[in-house]
């Protein structure tokens, strides 16, 4: 037993000294993989000077803070998601002797013709992690087994002066690292011999890789190559950790939700002010483009809905081609997109600034079962199914007291009645999607710091007999975003009229 004693402190030191050597040397292999020219590491947290492949604090002020990689969110944000995401995705799959490779593809550009790109909108998820904003680029993020730390590599598209003659500034490796605070810049090209000898290395190894709908499908078959019996890799999806982490919004996420949904609200309120009758659903289409890029949007979130008439009943109508009457309600459904936040935004209001009678009991029944809805998001925290079913019941319930539903129906009949009148769902998450972290269902219950539409409808086609002639052709939606705190929710889009008579002091009080 003595001896016993003796001998397993001994073996104790020497296992921990084969197991930092073991360590050294994964590491050492890591750092050695075919470092390329322009291959370069960082040092510290600051943003460089010079011209990139994007807006930064120094060439654009007027957008971007002092420290920050973009409006509102700075490296150090960006560095501690990517840590975050490691920290959670190891403890998916617990096995100290694998090594965790996760590999984030950005967007690559798509044509719409010949030559004739659309505008780029960079992966979600990639941004999220990185704040690149440059097409193609790769993040890659290395936790070595038996390690707690990890490495973070990302592939950018070198300096190219042909190239940057016709397509603007790269930013190239050596920038890279320090623009991104990323460990180690490496060009895209060296992607494909870099992933290959990495999980040759690396044996046992988890690639956590989004195989389903990839980002950047040009890499898709590089990535999956990998996966053969001598590199002993195992696929694992890194997206629903990913959306959870994502719904939940920081506190600079917060204030970035605040800005685009004023702008977004300001741009509905504007398009209110330019209704009038003849006027086209198109021309108030541009009206909302126009006043969200003025203040400060990139684009729109999505094609607008601007429907007048028995036309609101199509609820994704996006044709807006035609003119619009004396006595029409128009519904408006649109958003703004700044720094790829979104706002989500729809609004009813009467073409010639007075709602009807029967209007105006509709649109008030809708806007009561909405204030309601924001309500319940409060005082239960449901989830959002939960939220649809309260909808279904209140509608029914509001419909049949106003009478435009019969009285001799209650129960399931009543509410399925009431889904036939609004057969959306009322609500999704909000974010750097429209439909935001969709890995994340709609039956968890809402949390603080997730952003949410609230956003009831009634539509009545000009042929549904079940209701009186009166509402028949009447399409209704209100929708806000709104964040959910520890106390009472926050509309985050209250600046957008929708009391009855905040709409009729607007409408129509601007020239076009």
């Amino acid at each position: 037993m003595q001896r016993l004693r003796k001998v397993l402190p001994s073996l104790a030191v020497k296992h921990h000294k084969l197991l930092k050597s073991h360590i050294r040397n994964q590491l050492r292999c890591l750092s050695t993989i075919d470092h390329p020219p322009g291959a370069v590491e960082r040092s510290t947290f600051s943003i460089p000077q010079g011209t990139f492949g994007q807006a930064t604090c120094h060439t654009h002020p007027h957008l971007i803070q002092q420290g920050h990689l973009t409006c509102g969110i700075t490296q150090k944000e960006y560095a501690e998601r990517r840590e975050t995401l490691i920290s959670r995705l190891v403890s998916e799959a617990p096995n100290v002797h694998k090594t965790h490779i996760v590999v984030i593809p950005a967007a690559r550009k798509q044509f719409m013709s010949d030559k004739i790109p659309y505008v780029f909108r960079q992966n979600s998820d990639f941004f999220y992690l990185t704040g690149c904003l440059e097409p193609s680029a790769i993040l890659v993020m290395i936790k070595p087994a038996h390690s707690d730390t990890f490495k973070s590599v990302l592939f950018v598209h070198e300096k190219d002066s042909h190239a940057e003659l016709w397509e603007g500034p790269r930013t190239g490796c050596t920038a890279a690292t320090q623009l991104f605070a990323v460990d180690e810049a490496r060009p895209v090209d060296s992607f494909s011999v870099y992933i290959n000898k990495l999980a040759v290395s690396s044996k046992p190894s988890v690639l956590w890789y989004h195989n389903e709908a990839p980002a950047n499908p040009e890499i898709h078959s590089t990535i999956r190559s990998v996966i053969r019996p001598e590199t002993q890799v195992t696929l694992a999806d890194p997206q629903r950790t990913l959306h959870f982490m994502r719904v939940i919004k920081s506190p600079a996420e917060v204030e970035l939700m605040k800005e685009v949904c004023y702008i977004g609200s300001q741009s509905v309120n504007t398009a209110m002010a330019c209704t009038k009758p003849g006027i086209s659903e198109h021309a108030v289409c541009s009206v909302l483009e126009h006043s969200g890029r003025v203040s400060g949007a990139e684009h729109s979130s999505f094609p607008a809905v601007v429907a007048g008439a028995a036309r609101a009943a199509h609820i994704h109508y996006v044709a807006n081609n035609q003119l619009l009457n004396h006595g029409d309600l128009l519904l408006v459904d649109s958003g703004c997109q700044r720094w790829l936040y979104n706002s989500d935004i729809s609004r009813t209001w009467p073409v010639s600034g007075l709602f009807t009678r029967h209007q105006r009991i509709l649109y008030e029944l809708v806007l009561a079962v909405q204030k309601r809805l924001i309500e319940i998001l409060g005082e239960h925290r449901p989830a959002l199914d939960q939220l649809f079913d309260s909808m279904c019941r209140l509608l029914g319930t509001q419909l049949q007291q106003e009478g435009i539903l019969p009285k001799n129906i209650d129960g399931h009949e009543l509410i399925s009645m009431a889904y036939s009148l609004c057969p959306h769902h009322v609500s999704h998450h909000l974010g750097l999607d429209v439909h935001d972290a969709p890995l994340v269902r709609r039956a968890t219950p809402v949390l603080t710091n997730m952003i949410v539409t609230v956003e009831p409808g009634i539509y009545i086609r000009t042929d549904d007999t079940r209701v009186p002639e009166e509402f028949r052709g009447l399409g209704i939606r209100i929708e806000d975003d709104v964040l959910i705190t520890d106390g009472d929710p926050l509309v985050l889009t209250d600046s957008c009229a929708k009391e009855v008579q905040d709409i009729e002091a607007i409408v129509g009080k601007q020239a076009y």
